[in-house]
């Protein structure tokens, strides 16, 4: 709030007298005060921002209401009540925010799937990532190594490894190591050959 001799002050300073060089157009809520000025170079007046003495120049901050109007892309300058309507506006608006993100993160996100399988099943660390197995720490080389000694534990003491490897025993031969039916020209190969001695 102004006092009323500042208001009478400003109401002074906006009157454009045919001597005066400039004349107030307004002032916001930071204390800065804006004017018109005439120029030599056009007819049109000028607009210029005088800042607030008492704030420093890298903490002046101007209202994208009085932006618009020192830019000409407003006609007319923005009154206080308008600065302090949006002032509130934009408070609201924040509020509206921070409720909505309260919302959105109350809610059970797409991501927490995989990470509630994972923890009924008992693979990963409840986090949903690959890398681990078993409990929450628990590192993937020592879950595999209990895994491979589950699945080489027989049901009778028998060896139930890949039967591919060392002591087959288990599921047959391996299918690899059966000969393809042979074609013709399969088994051809290139004879060696050596350019004749130049005479």
């Amino acid at each position: 709030m102004t006092s009323p001799f500042r208001n009478l002050w400003l109401k002074w300073k906006s009157f454009q007298f045919p001597w005066r060089k400039r004349w107030l157009a307004g002032i916001d809520l930071a204390g800065n005060t804006y004017y018109y000025f005439r120029s030599t170079l056009t007819s049109r007046p000028r607009r210029i921002l005088q800042s607030n003495p008492l704030i420093p120049h890298s903490d002046i901050q101007i209202p994208v209401q009085w932006h618009q109007w020192l830019r000409y892309t407003r006609p007319s300058a923005p009154s206080v009540q308008e600065l302090q309507i949006d002032v509130q506006r934009k408070a609201q608006l924040k509020q509206l925010a921070a409720a909505a993100d309260a919302r959105w993160a109350s809610k059970p996100s797409v991501l927490d799937a995989p990470r509630r399988r994972n923890q009924e099943l008992g693979v990963g660390d409840g986090e949903g990532r690959v890398g681990t197995v078993g409990r929450k720490g628990e590192s993937a080389e020592s879950g595999g190594e209990a895994q491979g000694q589950k699945l080489g534990e027989g049901t009778k003491g028998e060896d139930v490894r890949d039967s591919w490897g060392e002591g087959e025993k288990g599921r047959g031969e391996n299918p690899w190591i059966k000969q393809r039916p042979s074609r013709a020209g399969e088994e051809w190969q290139p004879e060696s050959w050596q350019p004749p001695s130049s005479r």
